[in-house]
């Protein structure tokens, strides 16, 4: 349960079913003011937190095909934000050594049919970046974008 849900769920308990005192109305006026105000301030002084998320939110709206009241992309993007960092760098780096290999064998061969695609020069393990240079080149670049909007 949300703190929202929390608040939501004790101020339907005193219209239904409590019988609150002035000193409990106050307590709990209190609490969802400075409740509202948090979260407020959270979104707020994350901004560009906000903006990737509600950026990329939209893109797997149009990936699954389908719309804000379906929960399926919410639960995507709640599922990344839930992996370990170590684990989205090493799909970053896995994407990239692909990109890479990728790009090189599309030179290489052109527009053919895919029987006559030479596929000797892939290389599945073939390794573009190590983990470590990832991490310093992402911690730059984040840094850089972090620094730069504020």
């Amino acid at each position: 349960m949300t703190i929202k849900k929390a608040i939501e769920h004790i101020a339907w308990k005193f219209k239904n079913s409590w019988k609150p005192t002035p000193k409990d109305i106050e307590a709990f006026n209190e609490v969802a003011e400075f409740t509202e105000t948090q979260l407020t301030k959270q979104y707020n002084d994350n901004q560009l937190f906000a903006k990737l998320y509600i950026s990329f939110y939209g893109e797997l709206i149009k990936y699954y095909d389908t719309t804000v009241f379906d929960n399926t992309p919410q639960k995507a993007l709640h599922k990344i934000l839930d992996t370990p960092m170590e684990l989205i760098i090493q799909k970053f780096i896995d994407k990239c050594n692909l990109q890479e290999q990728t790009k090189e064998h599309r030179k290489k061969n052109g527009i053919k049919h895919p029987k006559l695609v030479d596929t000797s020069d892939i290389h599945p393990f073939a390794e573009v970046t190590t983990y470590d240079e990832a991490v310093e080149n992402l911690t730059t670049m984040i840094n850089m974008a972090l620094t730069k909007y504020k």
